[in-house]
Protein backbone atom coordinates (compact mmCIF):
# COMPACT_ATOMS: atom_id res chain seq x y z
CA UNK A 1 0.00 0.00 0.00
CA UNK A 2 1.64 3.26 -1.10
CA UNK A 3 2.60 5.53 2.00
CA UNK A 4 0.27 9.25 2.25
CA UNK A 5 1.29 12.17 2.69
CA UNK A 6 0.84 12.41 6.60
CA UNK A 7 0.19 16.25 7.49
CA UNK A 8 -0.59 17.53 11.03
CA UNK A 9 -3.04 20.22 11.41
CA UNK A 10 -3.33 22.49 14.50
CA UNK A 11 -6.76 23.54 16.05
CA UNK A 12 -7.62 25.13 19.53
CA UNK A 13 -5.45 23.45 21.13
CA UNK A 14 -4.65 19.84 19.81
CA UNK A 15 -2.34 18.77 16.44
CA UNK A 16 -4.36 16.54 14.88
CA UNK A 17 -2.61 13.93 12.76
CA UNK A 18 -4.12 13.37 9.04
CA UNK A 19 -3.29 11.65 5.80
CA UNK A 20 -3.80 12.59 3.11
CA UNK A 21 -3.92 10.40 -0.63
CA UNK A 22 -4.68 11.39 -4.26
CA UNK A 23 -5.37 14.17 -6.12
CA UNK A 24 -8.55 15.90 -6.91
CA UNK A 25 -11.86 17.26 -5.23
CA UNK A 26 -11.44 16.94 -1.24
CA UNK A 27 -13.07 13.93 0.38
CA UNK A 28 -13.01 13.97 4.16
CA UNK A 29 -14.08 10.72 5.76
CA UNK A 30 -14.40 10.94 9.56
CA UNK A 31 -14.39 8.03 11.90
CA UNK A 32 -16.27 6.75 14.71
CA UNK A 33 -15.78 5.56 18.54
CA UNK A 34 -12.51 4.02 19.34
CA UNK A 35 -11.16 4.18 16.11
CA UNK A 36 -9.05 6.06 13.71
CA UNK A 37 -7.52 7.36 9.80
CA UNK A 38 -6.59 3.45 9.47
CA UNK A 39 -10.80 2.66 9.54
CA UNK A 40 -10.54 4.10 6.09
CA UNK A 41 -6.59 3.50 4.51
CA UNK A 42 -7.66 0.49 1.92
CA UNK A 43 -10.66 2.73 1.16
CA UNK A 44 -8.92 5.98 1.30
CA UNK A 45 -6.45 4.00 -1.34
CA UNK A 46 -9.26 2.82 -4.06
CA UNK A 47 -11.17 6.74 -3.90
CA UNK A 48 -7.81 8.23 -4.33
CA UNK A 49 -7.64 7.15 -8.02
CA UNK A 50 -10.52 10.84 -8.37
CA UNK A 51 -10.46 12.16 -4.88
CA UNK A 52 -8.01 13.58 -2.88
CA UNK A 53 -8.96 10.95 0.35
CA UNK A 54 -8.36 12.24 3.64
CA UNK A 55 -8.68 10.79 6.73
CA UNK A 56 -7.45 11.49 10.72
CA UNK A 57 -7.54 10.74 13.93
CA UNK A 58 -10.12 12.46 15.88
CA UNK A 59 -8.73 14.78 18.50
CA UNK A 60 -7.84 12.83 21.77
CA UNK A 61 -7.29 9.26 19.67
CA UNK A 62 -4.51 7.74 18.71
CA UNK A 63 -1.72 9.94 16.96
CA UNK A 64 -4.19 13.22 17.96
CA UNK A 65 -2.86 15.60 20.64
CA UNK A 66 -5.82 17.26 22.75
CA UNK A 67 -6.73 17.32 26.55
CA UNK A 68 -7.81 14.09 27.45
CA UNK A 69 -9.16 14.75 30.92
CA UNK A 70 -12.10 16.44 29.55
CA UNK A 71 -15.10 15.75 27.60
CA UNK A 72 -15.59 15.78 23.92
CA UNK A 73 -17.44 18.33 22.69
CA UNK A 74 -19.60 17.44 19.22
CA UNK A 75 -19.00 21.50 18.13
CA UNK A 76 -15.48 21.26 18.56
CA UNK A 77 -15.27 18.07 16.85
CA UNK A 78 -17.12 19.82 13.73
CA UNK A 79 -14.62 22.77 14.23
CA UNK A 80 -11.90 20.34 14.02
CA UNK A 81 -13.20 18.51 10.76
CA UNK A 82 -13.48 22.24 9.50
CA UNK A 83 -10.20 23.09 9.97
CA UNK A 84 -8.70 20.18 8.22
CA UNK A 85 -10.53 20.80 5.22
CA UNK A 86 -9.55 24.06 5.30
CA UNK A 87 -5.95 22.96 5.61
CA UNK A 88 -6.37 20.73 2.77
CA UNK A 89 -7.72 22.89 0.02
CA UNK A 90 -10.23 25.18 -1.37
CA UNK A 91 -12.43 25.52 2.43
CA UNK A 92 -14.99 22.83 0.94
CA UNK A 93 -15.22 19.07 0.41
CA UNK A 94 -17.28 15.89 0.16
CA UNK A 95 -17.51 14.96 3.68
CA UNK A 96 -18.20 11.48 4.63
CA UNK A 97 -18.99 10.53 7.91
CA UNK A 98 -19.90 6.87 9.17
CA UNK A 99 -21.12 6.18 13.06
CA UNK A 100 -20.16 8.88 15.39
CA UNK A 101 -18.19 10.20 12.46
CA UNK A 102 -21.78 11.02 11.07
CA UNK A 103 -22.72 12.92 14.19
CA UNK A 104 -19.91 15.12 13.42
CA UNK A 105 -20.96 15.44 10.05
CA UNK A 106 -24.65 16.27 10.67
CA UNK A 107 -23.34 19.39 12.72
CA UNK A 108 -20.94 20.51 10.22
CA UNK A 109 -24.09 20.44 8.20
CA UNK A 110 -26.23 22.29 11.35
CA UNK A 111 -23.50 25.06 11.54
CA UNK A 112 -20.93 25.55 8.88
CA UNK A 113 -22.49 24.67 6.04
CA UNK A 114 -20.27 26.44 3.80
CA UNK A 115 -16.88 24.22 3.69
CA UNK A 116 -19.16 21.33 2.23
CA UNK A 117 -19.60 20.22 -1.25
CA UNK A 118 -21.60 17.12 -0.37
CA UNK A 119 -22.47 14.64 2.78
CA UNK A 120 -23.11 11.38 2.91
CA UNK A 121 -24.15 10.25 6.44
CA UNK A 122 -23.62 6.41 7.14
CA UNK A 123 -25.44 4.78 10.60
CA UNK A 124 -25.35 7.56 12.37
CA UNK A 125 -26.27 6.32 16.10
CA UNK A 126 -28.91 9.20 16.65
CA UNK A 127 -31.06 7.68 19.31
CA UNK A 128 -32.73 10.64 20.17
CA UNK A 129 -34.49 10.39 16.70
CA UNK A 130 -36.35 7.10 18.02
CA UNK A 131 -40.08 7.27 18.34
CA UNK A 132 -40.74 7.44 22.36
CA UNK A 133 -40.84 4.24 23.54
CA UNK A 134 -37.69 3.15 21.72
CA UNK A 135 -35.84 5.95 22.77
CA UNK A 136 -36.09 5.05 26.15
CA UNK A 137 -35.14 1.73 25.83
CA UNK A 138 -32.00 2.50 24.04
CA UNK A 139 -30.74 5.42 26.68
CA UNK A 140 -30.95 3.04 29.42
CA UNK A 141 -28.95 0.78 27.45
CA UNK A 142 -26.90 3.76 27.31
CA UNK A 143 -27.31 4.51 30.72
CA UNK A 144 -26.36 1.16 31.68
CA UNK A 145 -22.95 0.65 29.67
CA UNK A 146 -21.45 4.10 31.06
CA UNK A 147 -22.45 2.94 34.71
CA UNK A 148 -20.60 -0.99 33.44
CA UNK A 149 -17.40 1.24 32.25
CA UNK A 150 -17.28 2.85 35.76
CA UNK A 151 -17.72 -0.15 37.66
CA UNK A 152 -16.17 -3.00 35.91
CA UNK A 153 -13.93 -1.08 33.39
CA UNK A 154 -13.89 0.27 29.63
CA UNK A 155 -12.89 -3.46 28.51
CA UNK A 156 -16.05 -4.87 29.70
CA UNK A 157 -17.85 -2.00 28.87
CA UNK A 158 -16.57 -2.21 24.96
CA UNK A 159 -17.71 -6.01 25.23
CA UNK A 160 -21.17 -4.86 25.92
CA UNK A 161 -21.46 -2.15 23.61
CA UNK A 162 -20.02 -4.12 20.64
CA UNK A 163 -22.27 -6.66 20.69
CA UNK A 164 -25.06 -4.17 19.88
CA UNK A 165 -23.54 -4.05 16.76
CA UNK A 166 -25.60 -6.37 13.93
CA UNK A 167 -23.33 -8.70 11.76
CA UNK A 168 -19.89 -6.80 12.36
CA UNK A 169 -17.43 -9.46 11.95
CA UNK A 170 -15.37 -10.23 15.79
CA UNK A 171 -12.41 -11.60 14.12
CA UNK A 172 -9.54 -9.93 15.63
CA UNK A 173 -8.18 -6.34 13.83
CA UNK A 174 -4.61 -6.30 12.79
CA UNK A 175 -2.29 -5.81 15.40
CA UNK A 176 -1.00 -2.70 14.33
CA UNK A 177 -4.20 -1.33 14.56
CA UNK A 178 -5.20 -2.95 17.20
CA UNK A 179 -2.81 -1.70 19.21
CA UNK A 180 -3.24 1.86 18.32
CA UNK A 181 -6.55 2.06 19.10
CA UNK A 182 -6.29 0.66 22.38
CA UNK A 183 -5.96 3.74 24.16
CA UNK A 184 -9.00 5.41 22.53
CA UNK A 185 -11.44 2.46 24.51
CA UNK A 186 -10.95 4.34 28.24
CA UNK A 187 -11.19 8.17 26.95
CA UNK A 188 -14.36 7.05 24.66
CA UNK A 189 -15.99 5.92 27.75
CA UNK A 190 -14.76 8.67 29.96
CA UNK A 191 -15.72 11.37 27.51
CA UNK A 192 -17.06 10.75 23.94
CA UNK A 193 -19.31 7.77 25.06
CA UNK A 194 -22.58 10.16 26.47
CA UNK A 195 -21.89 12.87 24.37
CA UNK A 196 -22.42 10.82 20.88
CA UNK A 197 -25.73 9.56 22.13
CA UNK A 198 -27.05 12.66 23.79
CA UNK A 199 -26.63 14.12 20.32
CA UNK A 200 -29.73 15.84 18.77
CA UNK A 201 -28.93 17.14 15.40
CA UNK A 202 -30.80 20.75 14.62
CA UNK A 203 -32.67 19.05 11.81
CA UNK A 204 -34.61 22.91 11.28
CA UNK A 205 -30.59 24.26 10.66
CA UNK A 206 -30.18 21.59 8.40
CA UNK A 207 -32.80 21.94 6.05
CA UNK A 208 -32.81 25.70 6.14
CA UNK A 209 -28.69 25.26 5.10
CA UNK A 210 -29.82 23.47 1.84
CA UNK A 211 -27.04 21.28 2.38
CA UNK A 212 -26.36 18.33 -0.22
CA UNK A 213 -26.63 15.22 1.62
CA UNK A 214 -27.96 11.68 1.51
CA UNK A 215 -27.95 9.04 4.20
CA UNK A 216 -26.96 5.58 4.09
CA UNK A 217 -27.67 2.67 6.09
CA UNK A 218 -25.94 -1.27 5.67
CA UNK A 219 -27.70 -4.15 4.01
CA UNK A 220 -26.60 -6.56 6.41
CA UNK A 221 -27.56 -4.38 9.72
CA UNK A 222 -30.75 -5.38 9.41
CA UNK A 223 -32.94 -3.38 11.96
CA UNK A 224 -30.24 -1.99 14.64
CA UNK A 225 -30.78 0.74 16.42
CA UNK A 226 -28.51 2.76 14.18
CA UNK A 227 -30.14 1.64 11.17
CA UNK A 228 -33.82 2.72 12.71
CA UNK A 229 -32.45 5.98 13.80
CA UNK A 230 -30.53 6.60 10.68
CA UNK A 231 -33.94 6.28 8.90
CA UNK A 232 -36.21 8.59 11.08
CA UNK A 233 -33.66 10.87 10.06
CA UNK A 234 -33.67 10.85 6.56
CA UNK A 235 -37.20 11.36 7.26
CA UNK A 236 -37.07 14.19 9.59
CA UNK A 237 -34.67 15.78 6.73
CA UNK A 238 -36.40 14.77 3.99
CA UNK A 239 -33.55 13.64 2.41
CA UNK A 240 -32.55 9.96 0.24
CA UNK A 241 -31.22 6.91 1.96
CA UNK A 242 -29.65 4.76 -0.05
CA UNK A 243 -28.16 1.45 1.29
CA UNK A 244 -24.55 0.51 1.06
CA UNK A 245 -23.53 -3.47 0.86
CA UNK A 246 -22.59 -4.62 4.27
CA UNK A 247 -22.56 -3.86 7.96
CA UNK A 248 -21.83 -0.53 10.44
CA UNK A 249 -17.91 -1.65 10.43
CA UNK A 250 -17.69 -1.93 6.31
CA UNK A 251 -15.28 0.93 5.97
CA UNK A 252 -12.66 -1.32 7.71
CA UNK A 253 -13.68 -4.98 6.85
CA UNK A 254 -15.11 -4.51 3.39
CA UNK A 255 -13.46 -1.66 2.12
CA UNK A 256 -13.50 -1.98 -1.83
CA UNK A 257 -17.46 -2.33 -1.27
CA UNK A 258 -17.23 0.96 0.45
CA UNK A 259 -15.23 2.60 -1.97
CA UNK A 260 -17.14 1.75 -4.75
CA UNK A 261 -20.73 2.70 -3.11
CA UNK A 262 -19.04 5.80 -2.22
CA UNK A 263 -18.25 6.42 -6.05
CA UNK A 264 -21.44 5.65 -7.37
CA UNK A 265 -23.79 7.85 -5.06
CA UNK A 266 -20.79 10.74 -5.58
CA UNK A 267 -20.99 10.11 -9.45
CA UNK A 268 -24.91 10.22 -9.46
CA UNK A 269 -24.68 13.60 -8.03
CA UNK A 270 -22.09 14.55 -10.54
CA UNK A 271 -18.95 14.29 -8.52
CA UNK A 272 -16.00 12.28 -10.00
Amino acid sequence: MPTPIIEKVLNEGAEIYCERRGNGPILLMIHGAMEDAGYYSSAAEILANKFTAVSYDRRCNSRSSGDRSVDMTVAQQARDAASIIKAMGNGKAIVVGRSGGAIIGLELAATMPEIIDFLIIYEAPVIEMLPEGDVETWRSFVRNIYIKSQHEGSLSAQTEFMASLINVPDSPLPTYLNNRISGNVDFFFKHEFKVFFEYLPNIESIRKNNVHLITATGRDSDDAYYVQATGALASKLGCENVEFPGHHDISLWMPKEFATAIHKVLKQRGYG
